[in-house]
C-alpha cells in the first residue's frame, strides 16, 4: 500500500540524513510554506511533477514537497502502486502507526512487531497490527476506552500532538497560561502536547490577518501535514538524522 517493507529501510537511513537538509538525489526541492496545510482541497491545475520525484502527484507547487520527498527517501513512505502520495488524503491510524514505526526506526530500534495485539479488539485484520502492537508496547498510544483501536479512522491534528509528545519520550514541559491557539483553550485534553508542539516549531497552525493563530484540533491530519510533522521532528533532533 504505501509504506516502505522492512528490507531496504536500513539503506534508507543514510538517504535521510542528506535529505533532511533538503538536498536529496533528484536536486534541491523549493522551500515549503510555513504554515500547516489547509483543509483538503485539490488544485484544478497541476505542473509536471518534480524531476526525479517518485509520486507523479508531488509537484513543484505541492505545498510541503520537500517534507514528502524526505519521507520517501528516508523510508518512510513509498506511496501507491499507482505512483501517487496524495498529499491532501487523511490519514489513518493504521498509517500512522507505520509511518511513526518507521520514523522510529531512524534511531537504528530493531523490528520487533508483535503478531497480534489482544489490548485492541478491532486490528486482527489489519495490515499494521504490527506496527499497532508497537505503538501500544512504546507507550505512544493506549487506544480507546471500549478498547478499540480503530486502526481505519482518521487521525485527528490533537491526538497527533498527543503521539509525538509521547514520541519524544514526554519531555519536560510547562503549558502557557495563554494557548498559543484561540481554537485550542487551556482545558483542551492535549493542551499541553499542542502547546509543546508549537514551542518546539513543529506545528505552527494558521495565522490570521488580525495576528491570531489556529491549530485546528479536530481536523483529520492530511498526508501532506504528516510528512511535515516527522520531518520537523526530525530536524529538531527527536530521531537521530542519519
Amino acid at each position: 500500500m504505501n509504506l516502505l517493507p522492512t528490507s531496504g529501510r536500513n539503506a534508507a537511513k543514510a538517504a535521510a540524513a542528506l535529505a533532511l537538509t533538503g538536498v536529496l538525489a533528484f536536486g534541491t526541492v523549493a522551500p515549503a510554506v510555513a504554515a500547516d496545510p489547509q483543509t483538503p482541497g485539490a488544485s484544478s491545475v497541476q505542473p509536471a511533477a518534480v524531476a526525479g520525484s517518485p509520486f507523479k502527484d508531488v509537484t513543484w507547487n505541492t505545498q510541503y514537497a520537500k517534507e514528502i520527498l524526505w519521507v520517501a527517501q528516508s523510508g518512510i513512505s513509498t506511496g501507491w502502486s499507482d505512483g501517487t502520495y496524495r498529499p491532501l488524503a487523511p490519514v489513518s491510524r493504521e498509517a500512522m502507526a507505520a509511518f511513526m514505526h518507521r520514523l522510529d526506526a531512524l534511531k537504528g530500534s530493531k523490528d520487533d512487531l508483535p503478531d497480534s495485539v489482544p489490548a485492541f479488539n478491532d486490528v486482527a485484520n489489519s495490515q499494521f497490527r504490527g506496527e499497532i502492537g508497537w505503538l501500544l508496547g512504546s507507550g505512544v498510544t493506549t487506544g480507546y476506552p471500549d478498547g478499540s483501536f480503530r486502526p481505519g479512522a482518521s487521525v485527528n491534528r490533537d491526538a497527533m500532538a498527543a503521539y509525538l509528545y509521547r514520541m519524544a519520550g514526554y519531555p519536560e514541559f510547562t503549558p502557557p497560561k495563554t494557548s498559543p491557539f484561540k481554537d485550542v483553550s487551556t482545558s483542551n485534553q492535549f493542551y499541553r502536547e499542542i502547546s509543546w508542539l508549537a514551542s518546539t516549531g513543529i506545528s505552527t497552525g494558521w495565522t490570521h490577518a488580525d495576528g491570531s493563530r489556529t491549530y485546528a484540533p479536530l481536523q483529520p491530519v492530511a498526508r501532506d501535514a504528516m510528512a511535515a510533522f516527522m520531518y520537523r521532528f526530525a530536524e529538531k533532533g527527536y530521531v537521530p538524522k542519519a
